[in-house]
């Protein structure tokens, strides 16, 4: 009788990832240096590393099939693998993520408030890039339906 090996994502184990990231931000906040500006660059680097990991880990897993075109290419394959496993459109995240990082570690607040607008842009051209995915790879249908989150894993 073969056992069944349970994934990290299935054991929950994002869960307990989220609670140290959590932990940290409550040590850094009690560590005696109420220094605003320490929490907000902390965080703003804490997003940029996320994002980069996102970007380049999406980059990566597609390489030449890259494009800014929401139409994927004729002779392209769906990819399943990397980051593509909790977000479907890890590269998107990864800017959004990165560009709120930047401003975040600045202090810049209208930077801050310019790249929140990337949030619906993404989500409504990924809309467009889904429906033409859909048509070119009749297996998108149930990749959708295993990977919930479209930008931002754990968020939207």
């Amino acid at each position: 009788m073969a056992i069944k090996s349970v994934s990290f994502r299935e054991r929950g184990g994002w869960w307990v990832v989220g609670q140290f990231i959590w932990f940290g931000v409550i040590l850094v906040a009690l560590s005696g240096t109420h220094d605003a500006v320490l929490l907000w660059k902390a965080t703003g680097w804490v997003l940029i590393a996320c994002g980069a990991l996102l970007c380049v880990g999406g980059l990566w897993v597609i390489r030449s099939q890259l494009t800014a075109m929401p139409a994927p290419l004729e002779d392209g394959e769906l990819r399943q693998r990397g980051p593509y496993l909790i977000v479907r459109h890890p590269i998107y995240g990864g800017l959004i993520l990165g560009f709120a990082g930047l401003a975040i570690r600045g202090g810049n607040l209208p930077a801050l408030a310019l790249s929140l607008p990337l949030i619906p842009f993404f989500y409504a051209k990924t809309r467009a890039e889904e429906r033409m995915l859909m048509a070119r790879f009749p297996e998108y249908a149930e990749y959708r339906q295993r990977v919930r989150y479209r930008v931002l894993p754990w968020i939207l």
